[in-house]
């Protein structure tokens, strides 16, 4: 109990009564005064939340029979909105040494899930305000509370998550399924409306797979696939959010290896390695191909050598590389094409670097291919509509 109250907590609440009063005496009125109060008792609330999670995680560093099996890993830092405010706190990855599964212990004792930004109280909070408030004034309720705003599309992930839809209920499954690798896809549809005034959109498509087998001579068929589309104008937050809640509902995740998400590299894509827990984003080998054929041209001496210094890792030959194509070109065209792709690619690297670590495990991104078939047959190139 010691390490959570001390002396610096009494003087802080001092300190906290002082500036209210003060308040007052400055002639602002009592509601200055509340609220002068209220904000610093949170900021008391906020750093008493954070020496209790880190005197959790404290225990099972030093308690050996608490984490039987688990041995330490590193300290890492995790955010939460608390109904207190924000608790920025550390705690220590554990890895299994049966299983070799990593966890934040202390987290799961507390019941924090690995991609949780809310605190469970706080969720119900904000369910509550919004009962009788629309979601975006629900959200701003909490900021007056506290001095940070929730938006109103987290409040609807709130109530999307706690009223799930019934074609949710019907796919509920009994029994998780195992996979030692899981593979995310993703890629959009960028089709054109007819409407005077309205322009084009873009139609976001994700899918999860366990893997592919060979169904024909050239023929591949995806194991255990699921689509997820998302309309214009949504939130990564939300599409990772939706991926994320089908992934721990369907897979056993504790015996999941690798989770590897694969695109062209467009940021909503590459947030997904933020909000899965794990997962190693993978430039998609495809839009690689298709940059380097940009910048080198018919040239196949200059494809190769392209090819060979970006597969190879050398990130300083490829940019010498591709600045020796840009002054050999008399066209200017030409010379934006080859500047666009050397932005392209180092803007990639971290995703280049992964298909190169990981490449035994990746069984290649089709998404171009899917996209086709599930968005592009509907939607833009040959609508059905």
């Amino acid at each position: 109990m010691q390490a959570i109250f001390d002396e610096s907590l009494v003087f802080s609440f001092q300190e906290v009564v002082k500036e209210a009063v003060s308040e007052v005496m400055a002639g602002k009125g009592m509601p200055a005064f509340q609220q002068a109060l209220r904000n610093g008792l949170n900021r008391i609330c906020c750093t008493i939340q954070q020496r209790v999670l880190e005197l959790i995680d404290q225990e099972l560093r030093d308690n050996l029979p608490l984490r039987k099996g688990w041995v330490i890993v590193r300290r890492d830092p995790k955010t939460i909105l608390s109904p207190f405010g924000e608790v920025h706190y550390e705690r220590t990855l554990f890895r299994n040494k049966k299983s070799g599964q990593h966890a934040h212990l202390a987290d799961r004792l507390v019941g924090y899930k690995p991609h949780q930004r809310l605190d469970t109280l706080l969720e119900a909070d904000l369910l509550e305000e919004a009962v009788d408030r629309s979601y975006a004034k629900a959200g701003k309720s909490f900021e007056t509370h506290t001095g940070i705003r929730v938006s109103g599309q987290t409040v609807l992930n709130i109530v999307r998550k706690l009223q799930p839809e019934k074609i949710e209920l019907k796919e509920r499954i009994k029994v998780k399924k195992v996979a030692s690798i899981l593979y995310v896809e993703a890629d959009e549809d960028h089709v054109p409306h007819r409407e005077k005034g309205v322009s084009a959109f873009e139609q976001r498509l994700v899918y999860v797979h366990e893997g592919r087998v060979r169904v024909g001579k050239d023929r591949y068929e995806l194991i255990g696939k699921k689509y997820f589309t998302f309309p214009p104008g949504t939130a990564s937050q939300v599409i990772w959010d939706t991926i994320w809640r089908y992934l721990e509902a369907t897979y056993d995740l504790e015996q999941t290896k690798y989770i590897f998400i694969s695109g062209d590299g467009v940021p909503w894509i590459k947030a997904g390695a933020e909000y899965i827990h794990g997962a190693h984003y993978v430039l998609d080998g495809f839009h690689l191909r298709r940059a380097i054929f940009r910048a080198a041209g018919a040239d196949e001496e200059k494809r190769e050598a392209l090819f060979g210094a970006v597969l190879s890792g050398k990130k300083r030959e490829m940019n010498r590389l591709l600045a020796a194509f840009r002054q050999e070109t008399e066209k200017e065209s030409r010379k934006k094409a080859i500047s666009e792709v050397q932005t392209y690619i180092n803007n990639q690297w971290s995703g280049i670097r992964a298909m190169r670590k990981y490449d035994r495990l990746l069984v290649g991104c089709s998404a171009e291919g899917h996209v086709s078939h599930v968005l592009s047959a509907l939607l833009s190139s040959r609508p059905m509509g």
